[in-house]
């Protein structure tokens, strides 16, 4: 094969592997642009678009290298250096991240995406007033937009306190957050030590009557509740955000029904077709949902005189405000919230205990867990 006719097919093959990427087909996208490599080992666009492939089936360290050979070939390309960046936060690589995206922003000052991704590695790196500045200019250059807006609020006050209500999470965020793990979130929660189902539904056998005939997990992701759940209820329900996690769950065979919807509408729903429940189960849900009004007043509705109500939080124990959004992006909560709307939707604390949640880049994450029981309505 001549010099010339490699050259046609390998930007053949490119052209293919752009068109499948942009129609969502990865792994034909992958394999194009694999074969393009073969023909044009050196070319770096073709290696950035496979590292960037790579990066999207989640192959993160081979795109690393993949990006890392684009950027030697040509160090002066803006969009290679912020998909590095991306890259490395990925898997955690915070410094090579930060690096990686100046490297960009020295080329080009005011690259909006490398903006943003910086924004997100010095919230992770803990450098809170970085990371608002970056969002600050994101947003005068025309970059921002209601998340942008939401991680700032939290840097903001990462110091200083909250002066005033914290925002409620942007539409749309909680539901693409989790869609991205709904393919492996059980080995992605098992890195993390997390133990939330198995605590709480211990915690609801001791504490209430059971078994359950009726229960309704909130927020159910792949299924955790109800596999410990298996044997101590006739019918579990689990309503989730994300479309990919209800998929998951539904596959998992530990539910009768399993529906996507926001939490509040789900009790909405429930509470207007009569359906009512011995114990409603929240593991980790309530820490993306801010305000808790709303969800214990359904809550209450939806359950039988007696039934509980099971869940974890991130405790809020250093100030006076009821709860605040931490540069996380999670909510955290205090008891005496907690125990302000028990009070006021006729629940009682029956337990609460502090304990682990997970584990975050390698910090014990502290959390409250707590079993509440429905005495009258209110």
């Amino acid at each position: 094969m001549n010099l010339t006719t490699q050259h046609h097919q390998a930007r053949a093959l490119f052209e293919q592997g752009i068109q499948a990427y942009e129609s969502g087909q990865l792994t034909q996208a992958e394999t194009c642009f694999a074969k393009a490599l073969e023909l044009a080992p050196d070319r770096p666009s073709v290696l950035m678009n496979l590292g960037v492939v790579k990066a999207a089936l989640g192959h993160t360290t081979q795109a690393i290298d993949l990006l890392l050979r684009s950027a030697e070939h040509e160090p002066e390309a803006i969009e290679t250096w912020v998909h590095l960046g991306a890259a490395y936060a990925e898997t955690g690589q915070f410094p090579m991240a930060l690096e990686a995206l100046d490297r960009a922003l020295d080329l080009q000052p005011q690259t909006l995406i490398a903006l943003r991704h910086k924004a997100s590695v010095l919230r992770e790196l803990g450098r809170w007033n970085e990371s608002a500045q970056c969002l600050k200019l994101l947003h005068q250059h025309g970059g921002g937009d209601d998340f942008t807006r939401y991680m700032l609020d939290a840097v903001l006050h990462a110091e200083i306190g909250w002066a005033q209500v914290p925002p409620a999470p942007p539409a749309g965020y909680v539901a693409n957050l989790f869609d991205r793990y709904a393919d492996d979130f059980s080995s992605h929660l098992s890195q993390l030590d997390y133990r939330a189902p198995d605590i709480l539904v211990k915690a609801a056998m001791d504490c209430l009557s059971n078994p359950w005939p009726n229960v309704l997990d909130l927020g159910c992701g792949t299924g955790l509740v109800g596999q410990c759940l298996k044997g101590n209820s006739l019918r579990v329900d689990g309503v989730d955000l994300s479309p990919g996690m209800v998929s998951r769950a539904l596959e998992s065979g530990h539910y009768s029904r399993v529906w996507q919807a926001d939490i509040h509408d789900a009790m909405e729903q429930a509470y207007l077709a009569g359906d009512r429940y011995d114990l409603i189960v929240s593991a980790d849900v309530f820490i993306y949902v801010g305000a808790l009004e709303r969800a214990f007043q359904l809550a209450t509705r939806v359950l039988r005189a007696g039934g509980g109500l099971a869940f974890s939080l991130e405790e809020w124990a250093e100030g006076p405000e009821e709860y605040v959004l931490r540069p996380s992006l999670r909510y955290a909560h205090s008891l005496a919230y907690i125990g302000r709307l028990a009070s006021e939707q006729g629940l009682r604390i029956l337990w609460s205990s502090r304990d682990v949640l997970r584990h975050d880049h390698g910090k014990a994450i502290d959390g409250m867990f707590c079993i509440l029981q429905k005495t009258y309505e209110p």
